[in-house]
């Protein structure tokens, strides 16, 4: 599963051991956050390259998929969604 994962980041949280499952869905959640609210600020500028974001932002949801979390379970919940 962890072989689809190319993001080191994604990639650290569901391999460290002193995480349990919440703890891993709680930075899992933050990453995702953070690349959408990236994605956001990307379709805003003038010329978008995709720079990673999208492949980051399904990295995080297929971490969160094997950890049994529906990611978008929090869609719609903040002030912008895409």
């Amino acid at each position: 599963m962890f072989e689809k994962i190319k993001d080191a980041a994604i990639r650290e949280v569901m391999a460290d051991t002193s995480l349990d499952r919440a703890g891993r869905i709680a930075r899992l959640t933050k990453l995702r956050e953070d690349a959408r609210a990236e994605q956001r600020m990307a379709s805003e500028a003038p010329a978008v390259d995709d720079d990673g974001l999208n492949s980051r932002l399904r990295d995080v949801e297929l971490a969160l998929e094997h950890l049994g979390q529906d990611p978008s379970e929090e869609e719609g919940k903040g002030a912008a969604t895409l």
